[in-house]
């Protein structure tokens, strides 16, 4: 029945903080921020006075995370650490998590830990693997498969 994804989406406060992060420091693309004010997206969401702003990111195996910030109905900061039920995270395969790790660091980046190495599920060679925290407290992970 269900034949493939389509997009993942988080809710940001502030679009140009979240653009800036996948963008400029993750080297991502987007399309230009929509404003999106209509009845059919009303009907969509369930909430009758919506007002969005959306940008889609580009990643590079043709998918997209969509970016939504509220206009209206304003959200309220919710609890996103990873224990809690109902919290996502995406995780991106790089070449190398080392430099990545540096790299973003050096640019303010907040990782909850340096890469660390675990045996691969298939128990073949290892994964160096770690978790850092982007705009509004969203967890993203970065894994490289090493042989």
């Amino acid at each position: 029945m269900i034949k493939s994804t389509e997009h993942f989406s988080f809710t940001v406060s502030k679009m140009e903080d979240s653009l800036h992060f996948f963008c400029d420091l993750l080297g991502l693309k987007a399309t230009p921020v929509m404003e999106v004010d209509d009845e059919d997206l009303r009907r969509i969401i369930g909430m009758p006075d919506a007002h969005l702003r959306i940008s889609l990111v580009q990643v590079p195996d043709n998918k997209n995370i969509e970016l939504i910030e509220y206009v209206k109905p304003q959200g309220k900061t919710i609890d996103l650490k990873t224990c809690n039920a109902g919290v996502a995270h995406i995780a991106f395969v790089v070449d190398d998590l080392d430099k990545v790790y540096e790299d973003l660091s050096n640019k303010g980046v907040d990782f909850v830990s340096p890469p660390i190495r675990v045996p691969a599920n298939d128990g073949k060679g290892r994964w160096a693997v770690c978790y850092l925290h982007g705009p509004d407290g969203i967890t993203l992970e970065f894994i490289e498969k090493e042989i």
